[in-house]
């Protein structure tokens, strides 16, 4: 039975209660019926109460649920992505498949955000990359432009 059926069934029985205690009966019975719709009341009241907190579990059950796939996802993002060096002392995360695809700023990695890293410029010496979330910049000096001839 759940908690609706209980609520009509507590609400007929205190109708019927009211009823008993309407009609002109011995006082020992209209005593007994005001104590049984007193304690209809508590029960009801004890109902409403269980509901609610019924309620509130099940939204923290939801919220522990998304917070639950937000970590399962981001285990995904980890076993797809590797610590990759293009360049002596440069590191960056990239995709295990093609570290040349996408370079990700380790320094958002480590916060669990995924920043592609952009080129800013690029001269004879190498070129620089930018974080756009957090300004880190790494310079691949093995990235250099070519000379024109």
């Amino acid at each position: 039975m759940d908690i609706s059926t209980t609520l009509a069934a507590i609400s007929t029985a205190k109708e019927f209660a009211a009823l008993v205690i309407g009609r002109k009966i011995d006082s020992a019975v209209t005593d007994k019926a005001i104590e049984l719709q007193n304690s209809i009341i508590a029960l009801q009241s004890g109902l409403l109460e269980m509901q609610s907190q019924i309620q509130t579990l099940k939204n923290k059950n939801d919220e522990l649920e998304n917070k639950l796939s937000v970590v399962r996802n981001w285990e995904i993002e980890e076993n797809e992505n590797e610590l990759f060096s293009p360049a002596d002392g440069v590191y960056v995360m990239a995709p295990k498949v093609d570290s040349r695809l996408v370079w990700y700023c380790t320094n958002c990695w480590k916060n669990k955000e995924k920043s592609i890293l952009q080129r800013i410029a690029q001269d004879y010496g190498g070129t620089t990359y930018e974080c756009s979330a957090c300004n880190s910049k790494i310079y691949d000096h093995s990235d250099y432009a070519s000379i024109g001839v």
